[in-house]
Order: structure tokens, then C-alpha cells, then sequence
């Protein structure tokens, strides 16, 4: 999906386009964005990947070394192998053949283009200026706008040489070099330390030692103060050593050690004892002494502890304010891999709200979505797999009311799922309620929802709901890349119920049909015995709730409670109600799986809709587009 890019002139340095091939798991990559990115998605979809291919481009200090990895492999389709030979007469062997060796490619690039770049950088990269179009793109034509955006494209290039074995990688201008001739107009390390590029790397907080985050703020801030303030460490390390080692306590200890069978004799030349012996830093400095300070806290009235006794929110709040110290540079371009992953979600969105403010353009990935919480809905990224095949989705910028109405879901409804592969849209609120209820109470030989992937959705947030609302939701996860699974109730057949059925079977993957004249209210009591009803009906007087199952339970006084559940919203309390009713024949069944004619341990229909969701949630399902349940009949009293 294209999305057209916003030139901004505000001195920060964009990336518009990045541009992968054969880059660790992703075999290509075309990413546009319009501003800020949030990268989020299933598991394995390439979120560090990207992240890592940017570093590679933009922040040398920051990367990881190449290696043989960082080369897309791929397993060939079956009659894709170079020794394959479809005219073998030996046919055993082509029935079974052997496991094929997976394919790797021999050269992985990145490309990505910086726009909005400042005068001195301009003037570092001139003679490759081009011509940025308004999607993001470097224009190749001869007609290009002079008055149009510059732009600079640089490029990574990993290739491995099978002969020698050998990696080798270069940045190069991709606008003044011919790889297919091996001729590269090289990146200076001077124009790549010029870009304001920062990437986050939380570490362990408050450390002095060389190298940690703080001792570089330290020594970035005033470096002449910094080596004044540990020189005044070393010479007290030393003088407090000095005096050390001529306490009476510990020269005599010493000298009772050389003493032994003369060892102070024979050490040296002459006899030592002592006075002859110091002791010093294990590297002869005040390093090996800064690398042991751990910082202490006193947070509380229990005193001064060290990090690790205050817990993992504490280290991880501290680390990543220090990174985002040393981060804090006007204008820059901010890569962040597994942003707010040891957060609480409050910090979380806190502090990737701080990020997306200062920074002139962050490029963050993530797995929560109290981060995702903090850009807006054209920012985020959802990264999804098909098999092996990666791809990235993007919502398009808005151009009418309907869709501005349905990207205001994004934040309410979809975040949550986020990095789940499959939706499972109702028509509100309390059918997601009824359905999450079962699907928790679903006993341990049955599994849940969550093993196949899926997230529950209300289509609206209350009474805005309905099946009207479905295909806005389901049009909204579709373009970012869900499967999505319609969950619906069946009116009395009528050309508005086929038309709103039409609109949800176009926007959705698969639709789940409840039973006609069905809605989530009889979903709950459909199969279920009376006796289980009536009991579980009386819980509505606690409510201020007249029990509508009080003077008989029978099918219409059971439609009246239908009536209720729906006009007073008191679907959770109900079902808890009948799943202690049912519990005694949940404990039947616990030695072992139910007898098919055995006692109800689950609301019939409700596992009825959960098992269809089920099916319909693999990518392979074959089935009918609209899964049709069957209506439950209700089982005899004198079976019970």
C-alpha cells in the first residue's frame, strides 16, 4: 500500500523509504512511511529485522557484526531442486525424495532514503542529491521538478563469497555505483557519524565503569569535569589503600605469611616483609572498583537498596531514561528495537510518547500496545507472516467520515490484539463478554481460543454496536493484516438482514452465523436444562431484578429472561451463575474427556460458536465462507 509522504521543514532528518532485499528473514521489503513508524505484529514477522537493517545503514557503532544469518534462506517448492529430474525412470526415488537443503541468497542490501536533510549534511553529500517524489521515492526521471525535495539514498550490501568464504560489506551511493560491475562510490565514515541518528539500548542503569551509559553522559556533558571527578576517586582509592596496607592488622597478618619457612627470604634478592608489600586495583586503576559500584536507592522507608532489590520496573525505567538521555538530539532519527518490552504500560506509553515528541522521526518496534497507543493510527506498522513470507501493513490516510469513524477504533479495539494473527469480530461488547467467559471456562481437555491465535473484538464500544458496525472493524483489521472472523446473530430473514450479511461477509474472511431468531442472550441458554436456568435466574434479585424464571421455568418465561440479560447488560453475572450450577457435572468429567451423551458441562451453543471460531481461524480452512450453526434442542428433565 502506497501512502504519500509529508515534507516537513522543521531541520529533522526523515527516513521516507526503506528498502530491503534478502535481509536476514525478509526477502523484500518496500516500506513508505508518512511520518513516525511503530512496528508491531506476530511473532517472527521482522520487527528486530528491520530495525537491525536500518542500524546497518545509519548507525555503524550500533550494529551487529555480519554474519552468514544476516542472508535470506529459503527452503525451494517441491520440484524446484536444481537435481531434480522429472524424466527419471526410477520412480521410487521420485516419490520419495530427499530433505531439500534450504536456499541461501549470496547478496542482502538495504536501501533507504533520508530526506530533510540540513545544509551541512546536504553539503557532505552533494553530487548524490536526488529528487525525492511524493511517495517517498527518489525520482528517476529526467523531468523531475527542480524545485522538488532533495533526497540521498545509501545502501548496505552483504555478499558472501562460497570460494574464500568470506563476507564482505560496503555502504555505498547507490545514484554513482553499478553493483553489477562490483563499482561502489563508498559512504565516508564521516558522512555516516554526521547523520543525527540515535539508537536505544537500555542496559544496565547508573553505571560508572567505562562504557556504561551513564559514564558516557558523564564524559559527553563536560569532559574536563569528568576527569577531574575520577581522578579525585583515584587518588583517594589510593590514598585509602596506602593506609590499608600499613594497618598494624594487616602487616602483621603479611608478615606471618612471609615468615613460614622463610618464604620472605627466598622471594627476592634480599628478605622482604610487609612494608615491601602494597595492593592495587586488579587493572592497576580505579576500573576494576567502578565496575563492582552497583547504584542504591532509597525509595522507601526500608533505606538505601540496590537495583535489583527494588524490582525489574525500577532497572528498566532508569535504563531506558539514560538511553533516551544520550538520545536526546534535536532533529534525529531514533531506532528502537523491543521498545518498552520490561515496562509497565503506563511508563511504557509514557515514554514512547517522549520519544515520538523529541525525535525528528522515531522508528520504534514493539509487542505492546500501550507503546503502539502512543502514535497515530497511519504511524503504525503491522508486520504479519503467511508461512514463510513476511509482509507489512499500513492504514491508508483518511478521506472521508466512515473511515475517520473507523480508524478511532484502532486505540479502543484492535491495539490489544496487536501481534495476534486472527480477530474474531461480534457485534459488541457483551458478546465478547459471554464468549471470553466461556472460552476461560472451557475445561483443560479443551483449548482456547488464544492457542489458535485469536482475539476477541466487539464491533463498537456500547450501544453503537450491532451487525452494522461489523464490516467497519473488519475493514479496518483486514487492511492491517488480521484474518478476520465475523461472529453474528441471525434476524428473521428479510432483504436488510441479507444486505447487512453481504456487507459482513465482503469484509470479512469467514462469518460465524448464530442459529436464526438468535442472539447472544439465547446463545447462553440454548441446550441448557431449565432446572440449571432456574437456578442461575435467581441471581437476578440481587441485581434489583425480578426473576423472570421464578414462577415456572418454561420457554417463554425463558425468552422473558432472554429480555432481560439484554435490556440490563447482566450477561456476566448469569453465566458465572450457571457454570457453578453446572459445576457438579463439570467434576464428572474431570477423570477423563465427556461422554458425547453426557452430562452439559458447557453451554452447547456457546462451545458451538467457539469450536467454528476455532476452524475458521487457520490460515488453510477450506470451508464455507459462512458457517451456518444449527439451533440446540433443549435436553429432557427426567435425564438429568
Amino acid at each position: 500500500m502506497v501512502h504519500q509522504v509529508v515534507v516537513r521543514d522543521d531541520g529533522a532528518v526523515r527516513v521516507t523509504r526503506l528498502l530491503i532485499s534478502d535481509f536476514r528473514g525478509w526477502k523484500s521489503l518496500d516500506l513508505r512511511p508518512r511520518d513516525h513508524v511503530v512496528m508491531a505484529g506476530v511473532p517472527r514477522s521482522g520487527r528486530s529485522d528491520a530495525i537491525e537493517a536500518l542500524v546497518r545503514v545509519l548507525d555503524p557503532g550500533a550494529a551487529h557484526p555480519p554474519s552468514l544469518s544476516d542472508l535470506h534462506q529459503s527452503v525451494p517448492a517441491a520440484g524446484e531442486r536444481e537435481d531434480s529430474n522429472p524424466g527419471s525412470e526410477d520412480d521410487s526415488e521420485a516419490a520419495s525424495p530427499e530433505p531439500t537443503e534450504p536456499l541461501r541468497a549470496s547478496v542482502a542490501e538495504v536501501e533507504v532514503t533520508l530526506s530533510d536533510l540540513d545544509p551541512e549534511i546536504e553539503q557532505l553529500v552533494d553530487g548524490y542529491l536526488e529528487p525525492l517524489d511524493v511517495m517517498g521515492m527518489a525520482s528517476e526521471s529526467d523531468q523531475a521538478d527542480p524545485s522538488a525535495p532533495q533526497c540521498v539514498r545509501l545502501t548496505y550490501r552483504l555478499s558472501y563469497d562460497p570460494e574464500t568464504e568470506a563476507l564482505e560489506s560496503v555502504v555505498y551511493y547507490p545514484v554513482r555505483s553499478n553493483p553489477e560491475t562490483n563499482q561502489f562510490v563508498r559512504v565516508s565514515a564521516a558522512v555516516r557519524r554526521a547523520l543525527p541518528v540515535i539508537t536505544l539500548n537500555a542496559g544496565v542503569p547508573l553505571q560508572l565503569r567505562a562504557g556504561g551509559n551513564l559514564r558516557r553522559y558523564i564524559e559527553d556533558r563536560d569532559p574536563k569535569a569528568a576527569a577531574a571527578a575520577f581522578e579525585v576517586l583515584r587518588d583517594a582509592v589510593g590514598d585509602a589503600v596506602a593506609v590499608l596496607s600499613q594497618d598494624p592488622a594487616v602487616t602483621a597478618a603479611v608478615d606471618a605469611v612471609l615468615a613460614v619457612g622463610g618464604t620472605g627470604k627466598r622471594l627476592g634478592d634480599s628478605a622482604i616483609t610487609a612494608g615491601d608489600v602494597g595492593f592495587f586495583a586488579e587493572d592497576g586503576s580505579v576500573g576494576a572498583l567502578l565496575r563492582t559500584l552497583r547504584a542504591a536507592l532509597r525509595l522507601d522507608s526500608a533505606g538505601p537498596l540496590t537495583l535489583t532489590n527494588h524490582g525489574s520496573t525500577v532497572t528498566a525505567v532508569l535504563s531506558m531514561a539514560e538511553a533516551m538521555l544520550l538520545a536526546d538530539v534535536p532533529g534525529a532519527v531514533v531506532l528502537a528495537d523491543d521498545f518498552g518490552d520490561q515496562l509497565d504500560a503506563a511508563t511504557a506509553e509514557h515514554l514512547a510518547s517522549l520519544v515520538r515528541n523529541r525525535s525528528g522521526q522515531a522508528w520504534l518496534s514493539t509487542r505492546r500496545p500501550e507503546v503502539a497507543r502512543a502514535f497515530e493510527p497511519g504511524e503504525v506498522v503491522r508486520l504479519v507472516r503467511h508461512g514463510s513470507q513476511r509482509t507489512h501493513h499500513q492504514l491508508p490516510q483518511v478521506s472521508d467520515h466512515k473511515q475517520l469513524v473507523a480508524h478511532r477504533q484502532l486505540h479502543t479495539q484492535l491495539l490489544p490484539a496487536l501481534t495476534a494473527p486472527v480477530v474474531a469480530v461480534t457485534e459488541g461488547p457483551h458478546d465478547v463478554a459471554v464468549l471470553g467467559m466461556a472460552n476461560r471456562r472451557y475445561p483443560p481437555h479443551r483449548l482456547p481460543l488464544s492457542a489458535y491465535g485469536v482475539r476477541l473484538v466487539a464491533a463498537g464500544t456500547g450501544a453503537d454496536g450491532g451487525i452494522d458496525q461489523v464490516p467497519r472493524i473488519a475493514d479496518l483489521a483486514k487492511q492491517l493484516g488480521f484474518r478476520v472472523i465475523g461472529v453474528v446473530d441471525a434476524d428473521k430473514p428479510s432483504q436488510q438482514s441479507t444486505d447487512q450479511l453481504d456487507r459482513v461477509k465482503k469484509a470479512c474472511d469467514v462469518v460465524v452465523q448464530l442459529p436464526e431468531n438468535t442472539a447472544i442472550e439465547r446463545a447462553i441458554t440454548a441446550g441448557v436444562r431449565l432446572t440449571h436456568l432456574a437456578e442461575a435466574s435467581s441471581l437476578l434479585a440481587v441485581f434489583g431484578q425480578p426473576d423472570p424464571l421464578a414462577p415456572e421455568a418454561t420457554e417463554q418465561t425463558v425468552t422473558n429472561l432472554c429480555k432481560t440479560l439484554h435490556k440490563k447488560g447482566l450477561h456476566e453475572p448469569f453465566l458465572d451463575a450457571l457454570y457453578r450450577g453446572l459445576q457438579p457435572a463439570v467434576t464428572e468429567v474431570q477423570s477423563g474427556e465427556p461422554e458425547e451423551d453426557g452430562p452439559v458441562v458447557h453451554p452447547p451453543l456457546l462451545a458451538a460458536i467457539l469450536d467454528a471460531i476455532a476452524t475458521a481461524a487457520d490460515s488453510s480452512y477450506s470451508g464455507p465462507t459462512v458457517i451456518v450453526l444449527e439451533g440446540v434442542s433443549r435436553p429432557d428433565e427426567d435425564t438429568a
